[in-house]
């Protein structure tokens, strides 16, 4: 048990890196580009490649364990597991919304939502933040995917707005 408090982090992000490395061998396999843009592997091999860097990051750099006076690590306390797992159920919440929404409402607007259920209600920060959050999170997913990489995003009026200025 010792073995674990004291690397918990480190193995984890050893299986984290064993599965990143397999999912980027597997997208290696995919053209990454083609004559008329991105291919089918582009993205897959951008986010395999950022979780291979982001575990290796961990694996060389795990971080420190909260500890107490007496050096030992610190016990979750029923309220901190409670709020964890509210934090977990709201995650899941806006990825449901996410996937339900986003036909209805647009990419736009459901990634707006989206942003403020986790930056506003799961993560607590102002409405400020959340929006702010959002209205970026949209507009890089608009001129990133749907505008540069052509991505058919779920549309309505917003997106149909901004491919007739870009398109």
């Amino acid at each position: 048990m010792d073995l674990l408090a004291r690397h918990g982090a480190r193995i984890a992000a050893v299986g984290l890196l064993a599965a990143a490395l397999i999912g980027l061998w597997q997208a290696l396999k995919l053209d990454s580009w083609g004559f008329d843009g991105p291919g089918a592997g582009f993205f897959p091999q951008l986010v395999a490649g950022v979780c291979v860097a982001l575990a290796l990051l961990v694996v060389l750099l795990p971080g420190k364990a909260a500890a107490t006076e007496e050096g030992d690590t610190e016990v979750l306390d029923a309220a901190t597991i409670a709020a964890s797992r509210r934090t977990f159920a709201l995650y899941g919440v806006a990825f449901v919304a996410l996937a339900l929404f986003a036909t209805y409402a647009g990419f736009a607007l459901t990634t707006l939502a989206v942003s403020i259920i986790i930056v506003r209600i799961a993560e607590r920060r102002s409405w400020f933040a959340a929006i702010v959050y959002g209205l970026i999170c949209a507009a890089i997913g608009l001129v990133c995917f749907g505008w540069l990489l052509r991505v058919d995003l779920p549309e309505s009026f917003i997106e149909r707005f901004f491919f007739s200025l870009v398109r």
